[in-house]
């Protein structure tokens, strides 16, 4: 017994078996990647892979924006690709930056300058108080 398609037109069974068995085949492979996605000790290692990957983005981050070689100019989060799976939180964050160049020779002078002056003044801090306490 023939089926008929959305335009009335009719279908072969072994062509409506053959794109339910292909239906079934990706619905498998679905449950099998949420099955991986949602095992706990997966999800700690994403969670972890996260936080390390946030953490070395801030760190690189603040390592550009102290020696001036580097400004933030966008950050904004990437959709993923089409049919992905994705579970909550799972965004990427993509950032661009605009070098700035070399700092002036007067710029980096005025910061040792003042590194300077910050050790020389914690070390006669310690001095005073240690005399304080004998």
């Amino acid at each position: 017994m023939e089926e008929s398609g959305p335009a009335g037109a009719r279908r072969d069974p072994a062509g409506v078996r053959a794109e339910i068995e292909q239906v079934q085949r990706r619905l498998a492979a679905t449950l099998d990647e949420l099955n991986d996605r949602t095992r706990p000790a997966n999800l700690a290692r994403r969670g972890a892979d996260r936080l390390r990957g946030a953490g070395e983005r801030l760190v690189d981050e603040a390592r550009a924006l102290a020696t001036g070689s580097a400004v933030r100019v966008d950050s904004r989060v990437e959709d993923p690709p089409q049919g992905s799976v994705r579970l909550k939180g799972e965004d990427e964050v993509v950032s661009t930056y605009s070098t700035r160049g070399q700092l002036p020779p007067e710029a980096l002078i005025l910061g040792a300058g003042v590194g300077i002056a910050v050790v020389v003044g914690v070390v006669a801090l310690v001095r005073r108080r240690a005399r304080r306490g004998r």
